[in-house]
């Protein structure tokens, strides 16, 4: 059973679409007899192995957008708590967390939010940086250029907008996004994907010889990834840079000890130094 990338995504199809590939109303009654398709509401039914917070929306009268539809994007996305949906003259049962502006008729046919109105209700609705990551992503995993990233921002109040500050497709992941936001906002000069000969391309490179690398999961080293990292970070100091690694817990977790301690480093100035590779 297919219909749009969306709908696949979630295993929830409306009615026409699936009319529209030959799965009529008796069809319909041999599959939800044998199991699977189920009934989720009105003109809408779904597959055995659908999405269940999708499902859950839907069955609710609403339907996911903001963080919770991010993920079925596949963007990065950072932890966020509730789940977020939208709904026709904003009707949302109070265990979600409604988004507007409200509307008298759905403005899209899809069961999940389209990237474009998941990304503006994310604006509106979480932290800037939250925001900022979410549609780094979007460009980072080609569904979006920044292009399109501009239009989808102008319309956006200033306030929203000033906040979001620079967004790039160079960050990687939410970790990257956070690194480099903090990096920026103290006006540290930095290259994002920089490619050091002997050394390859690296998350940072702050000043002359910084390099920092982040970790973009919870549990991101496998042997041989980190036996690869030891051997560049190995290289890099034969080179004359300074290496730091930011594992998942100091960028998410201890992030006050980690700016605190990243602070300190640059009073030193020592990333101003210029290796011997140059």
């Amino acid at each position: 059973m297919t219909g749009s990338p969306l709908a696949d995504a979630v295993g929830i199809y409306p009615t026409w679409s699936l009319e529209a590939r030959g799965i009529d109303r008796r069809h319909r009654m041999r599959l939800i007899e044998e199991g699977r398709l189920v009934p989720v509401t009105r003109g809408w039914f779904a597959t055995r192995d659908a999405d269940q917070t999708a499902l859950m929306a839907m069955r609710s009268g609403a339907r996911l957008t903001c963080i919770s539809a991010a993920r079925i994007h596949g963007l990065w996305s950072p932890l966020v708590p509730g789940m977020h949906v939208y709904a026709r003259r904003g009707r949302v049962p109070p265990r979600f967390i409604a988004h507007g502006p409200y509307c008298d008729a759905w403005p899209e046919t899809e069961p999940v939010a389209s990237l474009g109105l998941c990304l503006q209700h994310a604006a509106r609705c979480l932290t800037p940086e939250q925001s900022a990551i979410l549609f780094e992503s979007s460009m980072t995993h080609k569904l979006l250029t920044p292009g399109e990233v501009g239009d989808l921002a102008r319309p956006l109040p200033l306030r929203i907008r000033s906040r979001l500050g620079v967004l790039s497709g160079l960050s990687q992941s939410g970790s990257e996004t956070r690194v480099a936001r903090w990096l920026r906002g103290r006006g540290i000069a930095f290259t994002q994907q920089a490619r050091i000969p002997g050394v390859g391309k690296v998350d940072f490179l702050v000043g002359r010889s910084w390099v920092i690398e982040t970790d973009s999961k919870a549990h991101h080293t496998a042997v041989p990834n980190y036996e690869t990292d030891r051997r560049r970070d190995l290289a890099a100091r034969l080179l004359g840079y300074s290496v730091t690694r930011l594992s998942f817990t100091q960028v998410w977790d201890d992030w006050a000890a980690t700016q605190r301690d990243l602070g300190a480093l640059i009073a030193t100035r020592h990333h101003l130094r210029v290796p011997r590779a140059a």
